[in-house]
């Protein structure tokens, strides 16, 4: 990938016939997936690896440790067993029956617009 930068925090990212500009600061990129993901894609690790930054500074806190071990600071207790559960009448009266119609095999058509 070449990276020709445009200004300090805009670049563009050439690879193959692609050209995608990546804008470090406000954490995206023209292809959506750093945006979109939160974590630099490969056009973004061009540019941050071509100047020798931090790639984890352009990942969420999300993905860090301190917010992983966070997700277990609060107790979540198991279902009692199931033969204990107090079910109301009408829920439990209620039958919930399959779809109707049959799900064709293969891969579904492609949803085109207008006059395609």
């Amino acid at each position: 990938m070449t990276v020709l930068p445009s200004t300090e925090f805009l670049h563009l990212v050439i690879d193959g016939q692609t050209r995608n500009v990546v804008r470090l600061h406000e954490r995206n990129c023209t292809c959506g997936r750093f945006h979109l993901d939160d974590i630099p894609r490969s056009h973004a690790m061009a540019v941050i690896q071509k100047f020798h930054m931090d790639s984890y500074k352009y990942c969420s806190d999300y993905y860090s440790i301190d917010y992983l071990l966070k997700i277990y600071e609060i107790p979540v207790n198991p279902l009692p067993d199931e033969t204990t559960w107090q079910i109301p009448e009408h829920v439990s009266s209620q039958v919930v029956l399959p779809p109707k119609g049959k799900i064709k095999p293969g891969r579904p058509k492609k949803k085109r617009g207008i006059g395609g």
